[in-house]
């Protein structure tokens, strides 16, 4: 079940996205969803508890922009993603910096509003696929989601996992795990740390930040972790 808000203040807009929802979910007898329409950014931040999955966002609005609305929903939610539906696409790119998925120009088509929907559902569907690591500490065994992993540092021979249960220790080697995760969003940003993009929240010219830690993009690395970065958002086209 997916979960999908709307950000338009404008009726029309509004109708044709929830009839174009409505059909495009009756042509995926395996999907289903449910759709929440909010016409102010206030009330929608107000409203949001992180459990989006889909945001279809107007950029200009009575109180607050859809662009100032996905930046403060950036800030509690790394996951969600955002569409952005404008008549204006030169504001749409600056997406960019919201890490947004596509933007949709109005007046809004149907064969338009479907190859976007469809790009932005089989990137979701990848994100979501989870692998279980079986991970031997001190303390014992211990049955690990790869989707709880924020990243892998390697120090002295020692593995540190940092996950949402804090950090696990071990020994191994860190390029035993980039093979065992090669197929769930992970990236090696350089010789010492592997990232789960899916944590990935902002980057800078040689860093990338993870949760709240900065680790370094190395110069050799740098071209392929953005690429893997690029292919697991999906990007704006």
């Amino acid at each position: 079940m997916f979960k999908i808000g709307i950000l338009e203040d404008e009726k029309q807009p509004a109708e044709d996205l929830l009839k174009f929802l409505d059909l495009f979910f009756s042509q995926q007898p395996d999907l289903s969803y449910t759709v929440t329409w909010y016409n102010r950014g206030m009330a929608l931040l107000k409203d949001y508890k992180r459990d989006f999955d889909f945001l279809f966002l107007d950029i200009q609005l009575p109180d607050i922009t859809g662009m100032q609305a996905a930046t403060q929903i950036r800030m509690m939610d790394e996951n969600v993603t955002i569409l952005f539906v404008t008549n204006l696409a030169q504001y749409a790119i600056q997406g960019y910096s919201v890490q947004a998925f596509d933007y949709i120009l109005k007046p809004v088509s149907y064969p338009s509003f479907c190859q976007k929907m469809e790009r932005a559902i089989q990137s979701k569907l990848r994100q979501s696929n989870d692998v279980y690591l079986d991970i031997r500490t001190k303390k014992g065994s211990i049955r690990l989601s790869c989707d709880s992993i924020f990243y892998i540092e390697i120090y002295n021979h020692t593995l540190m996992i940092h996950t949402d249960q804090g950090v696990l220790e071990q020994w191994g080697s860190l390029s035993k795990y980039e093979k065992m995760l090669s197929d769930s969003h992970f990236s090696r940003c350089n010789a010492s740390y592997l990232v789960n993009l899916k944590y990935v929240s902002s980057m800078e010219r040689d860093k990338v930040k993870i949760q709240s830690a900065w680790l370094p993009i190395g110069r050799t690395r740098k071209k392929k972790f953005l690429e893997d970065y690029s292919l697991y958002k999906g990007g704006i086209h």
